[in-house]
C-alpha cells in the first residue's frame, strides 16, 4: 500500500498531466450534453416567464379589477379604486416576496444540492415553484398571491444556485462557459415567450391567471426530463459508486475520455475529502483565495440586480405607461424582450473566446451610457417623443445586459468555487443575486413615483461601480480547468492597465 506522502505526490503529478491532456485533446463534444444542458436550463425559462408575465399584470384591466385597483365598467357607482399608495404597496409585495421567497430558496438549495444531488435539487425546487404557482393562479385575493409568489420565489432560488452548478459541472472546459450562458439564453427565452402571450392575455379578463400560472408548463416538462437525465459526475464522484460515475461519463463523455475523465474527477474530490467537508469558517478564510473570490461574486451578483435591469424587465409596462397607452406599452416591452432575447447569444458565441472581463466590462459600459440617456430624458417633460427615445435607450441597455452582466456574471459565479467549497459559496453568490431583487422590487414602485430620474441615475451608479470592480479583481477564467481557476485567483493583482487589453 503507497504511503500518504505517495498518494499525495501521485495526486499532484496526476492533477498537473490532466492540465496537459485538458490544452492538448481535441476539442470533442457530444450532442448529448447540450441536449442535458438545455433541459437543466428549463429553470431558466420558468423564471424568465415570471418576470414577463407578472409585470405586465399591472397594466391588464382584468387584473386591476379583480383586486380592486380600477372600478370595472359598468360596476356600482359605490366602488372606489384603490388609492396610489395601496397599489404600490401591492406592486412591490408582489416583487419583493418574490424576492425574499428566492433569497430563502438561494441558502436551501446546497445542503440540499450537496447531500441529495444535484438531480434531487432540481426536482424539489421545480415541485416548491408549481406549488407557489398554483396559489398565484388561483389568487381569489391579493394576500393569496402574496403567498405564492413567496414559494414560486422560493422554486425559483433553488433553481437559480442549482441549474448553473449542474450545467458546469457536466460541461468539458472548452465549452463550459458557452454551455453555462442557457440559463441566461433560456431566461430571456421565458420572458419573450410570456412577453408575446401578453399580447393576447391582455384582452381576456381573466388572462392575467395565465401570466402567473402558464410557466408550470414547463415546470412539468423539466420534471419529465430529470427523468431521463445524468447526476453531476463531480457529485457521483464524491458521493456515488464507479457504477454510476461510469453510466453518467458514458452519456455525456466519448468512451476514448472516461477513463481520463474518472481519474481526473476522482483525484481532484479525494483530495478535498481527505480534509473533509469545508466548514463556513473555510470559505470565508484566506486559504487558496476563497474570502477574496466570495466577496467577488456576491459583489458581481449584488450589482447585477442593482444596475436595474429587473425593475426594467418587471416594470417596463409600467414605466413606457408614462408615455403611452396600456396597450402601446405592452407592445413596447414585447420589444424590449424580443431584443433582450436575440443579444443573449452574442454571449453564447463570444463567451470562451473573448473571455469573462472583457464582456463584463464593455456591456457594463453600453448600460451605464444608456441609463445616463434615461435619467436625463426622465426628468424633461414626458412627451410620445421623449418615450421613444427613451425605449430606444432602453433598448441599448437591455442589449450591454443580455450580452455582459446578464449571463456572465452566473457563469463566473458557476466556476469560480473549488469543488469543496462551492456548495455554499454559490449558495451565498445567489442569495446576494436574490436580496438585490427584493431591495429593487419591493422600493421601485415608490421610488420611482417620487422620481424616475433618480432611479435610473441611481442603477448608472451602481453599474460604474460594479465595472470598476471586475476590470480591477476579476482573473480571466475562460477555458480553465478548476486547478488553473485556482491559480488564476491566488496571482491576480489589481491594475489600471491590464495586459490583455
Amino acid at each position: 500500500m503507497m504511503t500518504s506522502q505517495q498518494e499525495k505526490a501521485d495526486l499532484e503529478k496526476g492533477n498537473d498531466k490532466d492540465v496537459e491532456i485538458a490544452a492538448s485533446s481535441p476539442k470533442r463534444t457530444k450532442p448529448y450534453i447540450v441536449l442535458v444542458a438545455s433541459c437543466a436550463a428549463l429553470g431558466g425559462l420558468i423564471f424568465g416567464y415570471d418576470i414577463a408575465g407578472a409585470g405586465a399584470t399591472f397594466q391588464m384591466d382584468g387584473f386591476k379589477e379583480h383586486f380592486g385597483w380600477e372600478c370595472a365598467p359598468g360596476a356600482d357607482p359605490s366602488c372606489m379604486p384603490a388609492s396610489e399608495s395601496i397599489i404600490d404597496r401591492d406592486k412591490g409585495l408582489i416583487n419583493g416576496l418574490f424576492g425574499t421567497g428566492a433569497a430563502i430558496g438561494a441558502m436551501i438549495s446546497p445542503p440540499v444540492a450537496e447531500k441529495y444531488g444535484r438531480r434531487i435539487c432540481l426536482a424539489f425546487s421545480t415541485l416548491v415553484f408549481i406549488f407557489g404557482a398554483a396559489f398565484q393562479t388561483w389568487s381569489p385575493e391579493m394576500w393569496v398571491m402574496w403567498f405564492g409568489r413567496i414559494f414560486s420565489g422560493m422554486g425559483i432560488g433553488m433553481l437559480s444556485m442549482c441549474v448553473p452548478v449542474y450545467i458546469a459541472e457536466m460541461s468539458p472546459e472548452h465549452i463550459r462557459g458557452s454551455l453555462s450562458t442557457l440559463w441566461q439564453v433560456a431566461v430571456t427565452s421565458g420572458i419573450l415567450i410570456a412577453s408575446a402571450a401578453n399580447l393576447g392575455l391582455k384582452n381576456w379578463d381573466e388572462g392575467w391567471r395565465l401570466s402567473y400560472g402558464g410557466n408550470i408548463s414547463f415546470a412539468l416538462l423539466l420534471l419529465l426530463c430529470l427523468a431521463f437525465m445524468p447526476e453531476s459526475p463531480r457529485w457521483l464522484a464524491a458521493n456515488g459508486n464507479d457504477e454510476q460515475l461510469d453510466e453518467a461519463l458514458r452519456k455525456i463523455r466519448f468512451e476514448d475520455e472516461i477513463e481520463d475523465e474518472k481519474k481526473k474527477l476522482q483525484k481532484e474530490v479525494q483530495e478535498e475529502l481527505d480534509v473533509g467537508s469545508a466548514p463556513w469558517s473555510e470559505v470565508f478564510s484566506e486559504k487558496n483565495g476563497m474570502r477574496k473570490r466570495v466577496f467577488l461574486g456576491m459583489s458581481f451578483q449584488t450589482f447585477q440586480q442593482l444596475c436595474g435591469i429587473n425593475a426594467i424587465m418587471f416594470y417596463a409596462p409600467d414605466i413606457l405607461a408614462t408615455f403611452f397607452t396600456s396597450d402601446q406599452a405592452i407592445v413596447g416591452t414585447f420589444a424590449l424582450n424580443t431584443i433582450n432575447f436575440l443579444a443573449t447569444f452574442i454571449t453564447v458565441a463570444t463567451v470562451d473566446k473573448i473571455g469573462r472581463v472583457k464582456l463584463l466590462c464593455s456591456g457594463g459600459l453600453v448600460m451605464f451610457l444608456a441609463l445616463l440617456i434615461n435619467g436625463i430624458l426622465s426628468a424633461v417633460d414626458q412627451t410620445m417623443t421623449v418615450g421613444y427615445i427613451v425605449l430606444v435607450s432602453a433598448g441599448f441597455f437591455i442589449i450591454g445586459f443580455a450580452f455582459s452582466w446578464g449571463p456572465v456574471v452566473w457563469t463566473v459565479c458557476s466556476e469560480m468555487f473549488p469543488y469543496r467549497t462551492r456548495g455554499k459559496a454559490a449558495g451565498l453568490t445567489t442569495t446576494s443575486n436574490w436580496v438585490g431583487t427584493t431591495i429593487i422590487g419591493a422600493l421601485f414602485p415608490v421610488a420611482s413615483s417620487a422620481s424616475l430620474s433618480a432611479c435610473f441615475f441611481f442603477f448608472a451608479a451602481m453599474i460604474a461601480i460594479g465595472t470598476t470592480v471586475v476590470y480591477l479583481f476579476q482573473p480571466e477564467t475562460a477555458k480553465k480547468t478548476p486547478i488553473q481557476i485556482d491559480e488564476a485567483y491566488r496571482t491576480h493583482k489589481p491594475k489600471l492597465h491590464r495586459k490583455t487589453w
